[in-house]
């Protein structure tokens, strides 16, 4: 089983202000947790957000070339948000993704902006962009895909299919059942499923409820949910956004 661990760039700046003090500090703390999870290779990918919530934080592909001997060994990814970015900036960020040796970039909505602009770019729509210029030979495209599939032939669905992406990757799932339905949906067009999965912990409730994630059904016995949700899916991708420390203690029962 593989699993890839994800991590947040820190905020650009604190209570409406850039510190870069603090920044610094942040960054730090930041390579500390990629070092602690490449060493003894605990997990097999580490994976960079962007900008979560709309908030501005530090490039995800900048925060991966910064953790990047921290985490020596293990393969890093990157989201890449379209909400926000025009093709110009785009195919910018695909490049320094190719140029800082990138494994993956994840292509998806986000959050709106917290200026309430939005490009109107839809990530199917990028991947195929960057398809067509050549980019998924140097750096495999992903697309985000529901934890459960409310309709096969929903045009957003087929739209990701359609786009060709090397990989999609869940939102946050509750049930094996529904994984299972997607990695049989996806598997005939040879696209990899990569599971999300969210450590449940007290501090990361809040979290759960903001997107209407029910985790009562693997809360009791995580580790197990996460091997059976390895067995059905390609990698898995473990999200403990409020708790690192929950999110270790997890990977150790893991491994």
């Amino acid at each position: 089983m593989k699993i890839a661990y994800e991590l947040n760039p820190p905020k650009v700046a604190r209570e409406g202000r850039f510190d870069q003090r603090r920044l610094d500090s942040d960054m730090e703390a930041l390579k500390g947790r990629a070092s602690q999870l490449g060493r003894h290779h605990v997990v097999d990918g580490i994976h960079l957000t962007d900008s979560v919530l709309g908030v501005p934080r530090v490039s995800s592909i900048t925060a991966a070339s910064f953790v990047k001997k921290a985490a020596k060994g293990v393969k890093l990814s990157c989201s890449i948000r379209t909400s926000d970015r025009n093709i110009i900036t785009l195919c910018q960020a695909a490049a320094d993704a190719v140029i800082s040796e990138i494994d993956s970039l994840l292509i998806l909505l986000g959050d709106a902006p917290t200026d309430g602009r939005n490009s109107g770019l839809k990530p199917s729509q990028a991947v195929k962009m960057l398809r067509d210029q050549g980019f998924d030979r140097k750096v495999k495209l992903d697309l985000s895909f529901p934890a459960k599939i409310a309709d096969k032939n929903a045009p957003a669905i087929r739209a990701k299919l359609d786009a060709r992406p090397h990989a999609l990757v869940t939102q946050s799932i509750s049930s094996l059942s529904d994984l299972g339905e997607i990695v049989d949906f996806v598997k005939p067009h040879g696209i990899s499923v990569v599971a999300c999965i969210m450590v449940p912990s007290e501090k990361n409730e809040q979290s759960a409820r903001m997107i209407g994630l029910d985790w009562s059904g693997y809360k009791k016995e995580p580790a197990e949910f996460v091997k059976k949700a390895g067995r059905m899916a390609g990698m898995v991708l473990l999200t403990s956004p409020n708790s690192f420390s929950s999110g270790i203690d997890l990977l150790k029962q893991l491994g």
